[in-house]
């Protein structure tokens, strides 16, 4: 019961919005009006269009798991005057994007004095309200005009076919966090065609052509067919939107791993004026380092640590241990440069209250503000101890401690870092105790969007050896430093509370140094470069991390741990100052390229990533639908009916047709699941089931998959809750309309 409740509930909060705005964008190329063919297709064939051709081979996340075949004949689309057209598979509204240098026109005829509007903003999505006689036949030549609007409001005017592209899927793609300065992959480069990029994607010495290209941009010489390229610095989408749409593809095998090409329009909303490299002031800010401090106020930095720990019996050593590290600190907070900037949370964790009454708490957050270095001593003096009672089991509810850690009082625009000290593993999802529905990949993706890095101390007790595995596994992955393969998991032994406090205090310390360094930095000044005196004179590792991290070993487990720790903290702080600078720079805008989802030099590291692009009442009938499936879990358990009887027992009354649903094979043809869902060509287990696959599960495995559903609401919570988050496309477009780039290892 607690499960339906948990959904109902949420179901209720995202309810109350206005219908789907549908998403939009496409565009094709920067000057003329043709896709290139593939390379080496027969002559007049065409790239397939639209993501929905996109190819994956296993159901792995992200970009590999898109899946579909090529676009062959046109989706049905029908315009009854009463608003904007509507794709009859999806219905959703249909969008399309201006070509650069396009007019909007009073009526059907291109007459200079019936302009209604001149150079329309490029690649921003205006809704279709009405095509007359449109033929694409012939890519190279579209006839046809389309009647178009801003927002759902109403039409205000009329555009050629030539002059637009119709975006038929709610794809886009987003562009990765780059990683470290020394060690980080190279910005994405943007070709004008795909021949272009293909001669250097398939060459011998692939890396140095691609390197030179990288020198060209730098030395303001790029090549004609380069047209433009993603900022030095990390743009992060969720904090500073911009829609790259997919408008057509290719794919390709590099070093045996599926790579895409992908031709992409660039647009922000709200700016207009095309980016390219010839741009002297675009290829300036682009090529601007990726730590530079240029454009950023860094004497508004600040630094937020929330502490997550392990409060069972066993850490009572640990949690006076964390006391002695912070109150140490205390002093060091009396540098004027970083007095005031700094503020701390604590949450504790234990086991499911509901399986153990006695046990006070799950997760506890000591901090609904943050507080001071100070306080947070105090609190881990007088209010923080581990319990007496014991737990059912070795593991404990540390994704509770997280998930709430996440939720913390965050001070805008601070550098956001968390400590997990733990020894135990926390339950997986499908486990009686496991309260939040939630496992390591579902935080790592919330910790990421909220643009947290955590480090992980994991207390590893020799009596419990066989959890070693799980629990360092979920630690490695929930501290996965962004950018990169390495994670910030920092093994201690339980017995050695000297090597604990030592660690502890390298986290503290290397952050307190590192803003010190970054707030007395000059602008321009590149604030990762780190020359071996200054670090000397800081108290940080002189060596790369890498190196500081393999060193200890021979020089004593306490000073091992303290190095490997401080070294560990280095590359997390250098991610999330990339995010940091990153607020300056800008996206490219208005152009059309194609380019490659991998790193050209590396091909190991992938660049850009896909999402969806959804609206507030999309999210809010996706919940819906999953809850009723949640639902139909429950009953068909309790009543051995068959998963279809009980999804169209408990969905009856909210279709039109509740009959289909006992017609269908599969979920995904049942009509419960919004349109929007059953046009995207992505793998997934839940789209695909039926009875027979019903049938043959283990009870296990039913419940892993209801607690995956579960887990799959709450975020759409947390997400709906982020009020800044969601982007209004459109100038005149309601609240409602307002869109958020969602992961596509968020959907079900």
């Amino acid at each position: 019961m607690r499960h339906l409740n948990t959904a109902l509930a949420l179901t209720l909060a995202l309810a109350g919005t206005c219908p789907a705005a549908g998403a939009a964008g496409a565009a094709d190329a920067l000057e003329g009006s043709g896709a290139p063919a593939a390379a080496g297709a027969p002559p007049g064939a065409a790239v397939p269009a639209g993501a929905a051709a996109l190819a994956g081979k296993s159901a792995a996340s992200g970009a590999d798991a898109l899946e579909g075949g090529p676009a062959t004949d046109e989706p049905a689309v029908r315009c009854e005057g009463k608003g904007p057209c509507i794709e009859v598979g999806t219905q959703l509204p249909l969008r399309v994007l201006p070509r650069p240098l396009s007019n909007l026109y009073k009526e059907r005829a291109e007459n200079p004095a019936g302009v209604a509007q001149a150079n329309v903003k490029a690649f921003h999505p205006l809704y279709v309200y009405a095509r007359e006689g449109v033929d694409v036949s012939d890519p190279a030549n579209p006839k046809g005009w389309y009647q178009v609007g801003a927002s759902s409001a109403g039409p205000q005017g009329w555009m050629r076919a030539a002059d637009v592209l119709e975006w038929r899927q709610a794809l886009l793609v987003s562009y990765t966090h780059p990683g470290g300065v020394q060690d980080g992959r190279k910005p994405v480069l943007m070709f004008r065609d795909l021949p272009s990029l293909k001669r250097v994607v398939g060459a011998g010495d692939r890396a140095g052509q691609a390197e030179a290209l990288y020198q060209k941009v730098a030395a303001k010489d790029a090549p004609e067919d380069l047209v433009s390229m993603e900022p030095q610095r990390f743009v992060d989408i969720t904090r500073n939107f911009y829609i790259l749409p997919i408008v057509r593809f290719d794919t390709v095998t590099l070093d045996g791993d599926d790579a895409r090409y992908l031709q992409l329009a660039a647009a922000v909303p709200g700016a207009r004026g095309a980016d390219t490299l010839k741009n002297a002031q675009y290829a300036e800010q682009a090529a601007t380092a990726r730590d530079a401090a240029q454009g950023v106020d860094l004497q508004d930095l600040k630094l937020n640590v929330v502490f997550v720990m392990d409060t069972t019996r066993s850490t009572q050593p640990y949690i006076d241990s964390t006391r002695s590290a912070v109150s140490a600190m205390v002093k060091r907070l009396d540098n004027p440069e970083i007095q005031g900037r700094v503020r701390f949370g604590l949450v504790g964790y234990r086991d499911a209250q509901a399986k153990v009454p006695n046990i006070e708490y799950t997760a506890r957050n000591f901090t609904p503000s943050l507080v001071d270095a100070a306080a947070l001593a105090k609190l881990l003096d007088s209010e923080v101890k581990a319990t007496t009672v014991g737990s059912l089991d070795y593991a404990e509810e540390m994704f509770a401690g997280i998930d709430q850690a996440l939720r913390s009082a965050w001070e805008p625009g601070a550098l956001r870092f968390v400590v997990l000290v733990g020894d135990a593993s926390s339950h997986p999802k499908g486990h009686p105790q496991n309260t939040t529905s939630k496992d390591e990949k579902d935080l790592r993706l919330e910790a990421d969007d909220a643009q947290v890095h955590v480090l992980a101390i994991h207390l590893r007790d020799e009596r419990a050896a066989e959890d070693h595995g799980v629990a360092e596994q979920q630690f490695a992955h929930l501290s996965r430093i962004r950018g990169g393969t390495e994670s910030a998991l920092v093994p201690v032994d339980a017995f050695r509370q000297e090597d604990f406090q030592k660690a502890v205090e390298s986290v503290t310390g290397t952050l307190l140094d590192r803003l010190a360094r970054a707030v007395a930095a000059k602008p321009g000044e590149e604030l990762l470069a780190q020359p071996a005196a200054a670090a000397a004179a800081a108290g940080a590792p002189a060596a790369p991390a890498a190196q500081a991290a393999a060193a200890p070993q021979a020089a004593g487990a306490a000073q091992g741990a303290a190095s490997e720790s401080g070294a560990r903290t280095e590359q997390l702080w250098e991610a999330a100052l990339v995010e940091y600078v990153g607020k300056a720079a800008e996206p490219p805008k208005d152009v059309i390229a194609w380019a490659l989802d991998r790193d050209l030099v590396n091909p190991a590291d992938r660049s850009l990533e896909v999402r969806v692009l959804v609206t507030r009442q999309q999210l809010s009938s996706l919940v819906q639908a999953l809850d009723h499936v949640v639902q139909a879990f429950m009953r068909a358990e309790v009543t051995q009916m068959q998963f279809f009887d009980a999804l169209q027992a408990v969905s009856g009354q909210t279709l039109k047709r509740p009959e289909d649903i006992g017609r269908s094979a599969k979920l995904i043809e049942s009509g419960l699941l919004p349109a929007f869902i059953q046009s995207l060509p992505y793998k997934s287990d839940v789209l695909s089931l039926d009875d027979e696959r019903y049938a043959s599960m283990t009870a296990e495995q039913r419940s892993a998959l209801e607690w995956n559903l579960l887990g799959k609401l709450q975020q759409y919570r947390t997400i709906n809750e982020q009020v800044d988050a969601w982007v209004r496309l459109a100038e005149g477009d309601p609240d409602s309309e307002k869109v958020y780039p969602l992961h596509l290892d968020y959907m079900p």
